[in-house]
């Protein structure tokens, strides 16, 4: 979302924004709403986090990986005993890695509420939990 005067922007690069008032841009469809929209139920900004070989990473997945059923693990805290493990150097920005989905332990959505708008669910939502999709 992207602030804007008394109101906000949904953005999203989903084709069916268009069935919900969305407006096609390059490449993307926004909507503008105020901050008192009556048919939003809950606003919040997801951080989707994967734990693989006990260690936490935020996940990411692009048309290529999802094809080939991959997903990127982003490291981003200092924490030095993942930055050994698995090699990375001590830099932040290249500690990352391409692995299998089926070999992530568990995925789950971190979700904080959005100033001005409902927040009604729950603040941790697991996707994957002990191996299993849920």
């Amino acid at each position: 979302m992207l602030s804007k005067t008394k109101g906000f922007y949904l953005i999203t690069s989903n084709p069916l924004a268009e069935n919900c008032d969305f407006n096609k841009k390059d490449g993307y469809y926004e909507k503008s709403i105020g901050d008192r929209e009556k048919s939003i139920k809950s606003a919040y900004i997801v951080h989707t986090k994967a734990k693989y070989k006990d260690f936490v990473f935020t996940i990411s997945q692009d048309e290529v990986l999802k094809d080939e059923h991959k997903v990127r693990l982003n490291l981003n805290t200092l924490d030095f005993a993942a930055y050994d493990y698995f090699g990375f150097p001590y830099r932040k920005d290249d500690a990352s890695i391409v692995v299998q989905e089926d070999e992530i332990e568990e995925i789950w959505e971190e979700r904080t509420p959005l100033a001005r708008f409902p927040f009604k669910v729950d603040k941790i939502k697991y996707i994957k939990k002990e191996g299993k999709f849920l």
